[in-house]
């Protein structure tokens, strides 16, 4: 009769859905720098005890017999669940694409998708919703989560933890300092080529509707616009770089009146997303501009919005489905091999041309002036 095969660290991350650092930190005693949450804790512990792991370290939990037969196939993590964080301000096609995307790919084995909200009108009050979603696939032991991180910085160690206990892919923004799968869109090429467009257009004061923040694709969408500007022999006016929407994601008014009543003020501008496209039309039309007679609009993510008086958007189109279809095949690959290299994939972003960004024209004077609140964005 064959001898029986001792159980091994790798058996044991198989079972629980970790790494082997972090089932050798649990069982053995040794602190190799990695925070375990005490739910990952017990998760190991009770994978060590159905698989019969013996510990070799004297500060090792106790660990009993086991009293059944472990199945690797579903393991410990019953849920079929993957969670799917993302703002419902990302409505529309996005939402609805991305939804489908996963869908198509997880349910061919037994996995399906929920959404877990993350809009708020604050994106401090998103980070906080961001972290319960996550806590709630913990508590619930998904099998993984795909994340639109809204967190910023506060929610990276919840995250790690996460990371930890099940697979986490990063959808369209990095998580700084945290490895994860990721999928998105080229935002350096998108935004080039955006501003490209506008500058064949004929324009040469092209403004950029962005927010301070720190977001890889805040950042790629920036970097775009001044390298295609830059490369036109143009100059890059740091006065045409609107950072205008605050943490309440309010439109800043008295910046945009200023910016477009002032002399040589732009013809034309990039949105870092079309959802800022019905505020910044209304403020427009506040101060007396047409689009795209008086101001051409480009925008980003192709996503159809309300409130443009039938304007048809010029936008960068992402492809959603193909990025939620990649993110639930990264999902599935890390539960197979949770020590998989970390995989990167990047789509690019496609010009689709429309009515609001026709060619420059001679500005019109302003009309009229009228005050106005600040807007909200949708």
């Amino acid at each position: 009769m064959a001898a029986h095969k001792a159980v091994t660290l790798k058996d044991v991350a198989e079972l629980a859905h970790v790494s082997q650092s972090v089932v050798s930190t649990i069982l053995n005693g040794r602190q190799n720098g990695i925070f375990v949450s005490e739910s990952t804790r017990r998760n190991v512990i009770a994978a060590a005890e159905d698989l019969g792991y013996v510990a070799k370290h004297r500060n090792a939990p106790s660990i009993r017999k086991p009293s059944i037969t472990a199945h690797r196939s579903g393991g410990l993590r019953e849920s079929h669940l993957v969670g799917l964080l993302l703002g419902r301000r990302f409505g529309g096609s996005l939402f609805t694409d991305i939804f489908y995307g996963v869908n198509s790919v997880l349910s061919q084995e037994g996995y399906h998708p929920l959404v877990l909200d993350t809009y708020a009108d604050s994106y401090t009050k998103a980070a906080e919703k961001e972290a319960e979603g996550l806590q709630y696939a913990r508590d619930n032991r998904f099998a993984g989560v795909v994340v639109w991180h809204e967190g910023g910085a506060s929610n990276v160690p919840l995250i790690q933890e996460v990371r930890n206990e099940m697979p986490v892919v990063a959808i369209d923004r990095r998580v700084v300092g945290v490895e994860l799968d990721f999928v998105g869109t080229d935002n350096f090429q998108g935004a080039y080529e955006a501003t490209k467009h506008l500058i064949d257009q004929g324009h040469t004061r092209i403004a950029h509707l962005t927010r301070l923040e720190t977001t890889d694709a805040a950042i790629g969408r920036l970097r775009g616009y001044q390298q295609a500007i830059t490369d036109a022999g143009l100059e890059v006016d740091p006065r045409h770089i609107l950072l205008a929407l605050d943490s309440g994601r309010r439109l800043n008014s008295d910046l945009i009146r200023q910016v477009f009543t002032s002399p040589n003020a732009p013809t034309a501008i990039f949105l870092l997303a079309d959802f800022w496209a019905p505020p910044i039309y209304a403020e427009l039309r506040q101060l007396g501009l047409r689009v795209p007679e008086d101001v051409a609009l480009v925008g980003f993510d192709d996503v159809v919005q309300p409130g443009l008086d039938g304007l048809e958007l010029t936008s960068m189109a992402q492809d959603f489905e193909a990025i939620g279809a990649t993110a639930g095949h990264m999902i599935l690959r890390r539960l197979a091999d949770p020590e998989a290299t970390i995989a990167t994939t990047v789509y690019p972003a496609t010009l689709s041309v429309r009515k609001s960004s026709q060619a420059v024209q001679k500005a019109s004077p302003i009309r009229r002036i009228r005050p106005s609140s600040d807007l909200v964005v949708a």
